[in-house]
């Protein structure tokens, strides 16, 4: 019986089965341009001597505990990432699944439309060994679980401020939180029904996707409740962070004012048109802590420091991570160009690989 090295035990040699997912074409170039374009509009209106002065005067200590607060949760959701899909043959454990939820997060903040999702797919193949489609699955799930989390959370908050007298933005807010969670639901709901009898006219390798979808997008009942406690960590983390930034900043928000700051501008990240939303996060941010009472210029500084920590230094760690790759032995697709063009899974013939 031959054993291969350890080596390859942990970087297998996948099958060649096509092309990877193509997230660089004229959309995102696009993209890219219309979020610079925002970025240097929003920019005309910062003083950014005023943010300095504002960054120099804040509790220094307290914000980097924020940031680590943010930071805390991609270990977190490595961990929920792998509970959703430990039913599924593969080869990674909570570290490599937290670096892969990372990394594709990453990857989300430089493309549209959430297509991020779709090479997170990619990666938990060409590192994991784990089919395309059942990963896709298990990301739809997570996808559902966190919107009803947020929307939830954002209409308590909202309730709590607000009461009778609920802003007009706020309200809408609510409303596409509700939309983006029904329909993350009826995604999985579909596929559900669809597991019951797929149309006979169904080409066999869709079936075979379908199939390998619908392994993934539900866990194993026993890890339903653990599933639901990492969710509630992993938002109670990103509260944390945001009182935590109001704190460095002489600011001394409640609870809900600090779950309200976190869950309104997450709404907005469903923005299609800018990687990860970019633009309606500031604005919505802005007008967030505008509503909360917090004066214009310390609103504007707030929303610079935020973005700072959570998008642009997530982007440059981002880098740091794909340049260093081959030491942690991160796979990407660069690595593998030539590993599966279909979101859904790969092409007829596609194998599971033994661990």
């Amino acid at each position: 019986m031959n054993i291969p090295p350890l080596e390859e035990q942990q970087n297998p040699v996948l099958p060649a089965e096509g092309a990877g997912p193509k997230l660089w074409g004229w959309h995102t170039f696009l993209s890219i341009a219309v979020t610079v374009a925002v970025f240097a509009l929003l920019a005309s209106y910062v003083d950014l001597a005023q943010v300095w002065r504002e960054l120099a005067a804040s509790d220094k200590l307290v914000l980097f505990l924020a940031g680590l607060s943010h930071y805390a949760t991609y270990p977190v959701r490595g961990a929920r990432w792998r509970r959703c899909i430990q039913h599924v043959p593969g080869r990674c454990g909570n570290g490599r699944y937290g670096l892969l939820a990372f990394f594709f997060l990453f990857v989300d903040n430089m493309v549209p439309a959430k297509l991020g999702d779709i090479y997170a797919a990619h990666l938990a193949r060409i590192n994991c060994g784990v089919r395309r489609s059942a990963a896709l699955g298990s990301i739809v799930f997570q996808r559902a679980v966190d919107a009803w989390m947020v929307l939830f959370l954002a209409a308590a908050a909202s309730w709590n401020l607000f009461a009778a007298n609920m802003p007009r933005p706020v309200i809408w807010a609510l409303i596409i939180a509700c939309l983006f969670a029904v329909a993350a639901t009826a995604v999985i709901v579909v596929f559900i029904v669809l597991k019951r009898a797929v149309p006979s006219w169904v080409p066999e390798i869709v079936r075979q996707r379908i199939s390998a979808f619908q392994t993934g997008m539900l866990p194993d009942p026993a890890e339903i409740m653990p599933v639901l406690f990492l969710t509630m960590v992993i938002w109670a983390l990103e509260s944390l962070w945001i009182f935590l930034l109001l704190r460095a900043f002489g600011l001394h928000p409640g609870a809900g004012e600090a779950v309200f700051l976190m869950t309104i501008p997450v709404i907005a990240t469903v923005f299609p048109f800018t990687p990860s939303g970019a633009g309606a996060v500031e604005l919505t941010l802005f007008g967030s802590l505008r509503l909360v009472g917090v004066a214009s210029p310390l609103a504007v500084s707030l929303t610079v420091v935020n973005r700072f920590i959570d998008f642009w230094l997530h982007i440059v760690l981002g880098f740091l991570v794909w340049m260093f790759r081959r030491t942690i032995g991160l796979r990407t697709w660069r690595d593998h160009p030539d590993i599966g063009d279909d979101p859904l899974g790969a092409a007829a013939g596609e194998r599971e690989m033994a661990p």
